[in-house]
């Protein structure tokens, strides 16, 4: 009898441990979800599903920092997250140049179809932008697939990055 009294007050306690720490555990319910993810224009596919909970998404944030050109320095001891610019020519710091400008003074020709096509001799470089995308009236900023260079629609006209003319081998 003795040993029973044991066994169900030693039963009694690690069980009551358990629920101990499962209270101060805290749970979050959330969802998987899919959206469509596009930088500069340029649609972009995430290796993991973005997570939405009580109306807010969030995204991988190692994915969306390569996704956008950044390094990402994790410090578990610090339980911090450092993004780290790669360096070169950041949009903010673009200097921008009329196509028109850069075609009448250097020869550079735009073929716009599906996608955008800017040659100058023998260089090409190749931009996800159709025509029909040129017609907005805002701002909108495209990368070419390497990210080496840029392109800038602004109410309808077409701006170089200095980033595309020195993948071009102007102005250097």
């Amino acid at each position: 009898m003795k040993k029973a009294i044991i066994g169900l007050v030693a039963g009694m306690l690690i069980g009551s441990a358990g629920m101990a720490a499962a209270a101060t555990t805290q749970t979050v319910q959330a969802a998987l979800a899919k959206f469509t993810f596009s930088v500069d224009g340029q649609k972009q596919t995430l290796k993991n599903d973005p997570l939405v909970y009580k109306g807010t998404t969030y995204l991988p944030v190692r994915e969306v920092a390569e996704i956008t050109g950044y390094g990402l320095e994790y410090d578990n001891t610090k339980k911090s997250i450092d993004l780290k610019s790669k360096g070169g020519n950041t949009v903010s710091t673009q200097t921008w140049t009329p196509a028109r400008d850069v075609n009448q003074e250097y020869g550079v020709s735009v073929t716009i179809d599906k996608t955008t096509i800017v040659t100058y001799g023998d260089m090409t470089v190749e931009f996800p932008l159709s025509m029909y995308d040129q017609s907005t009236n805002d701002e909108r900023i495209i990368k070419n697939t390497e990210k080496t260079a840029s392109l800038m629609v602004r109410n309808g006209s077409l701006y170089f990055g200095a980033d595309t003319l020195k993948v071009l081998g102007i102005g250097q």
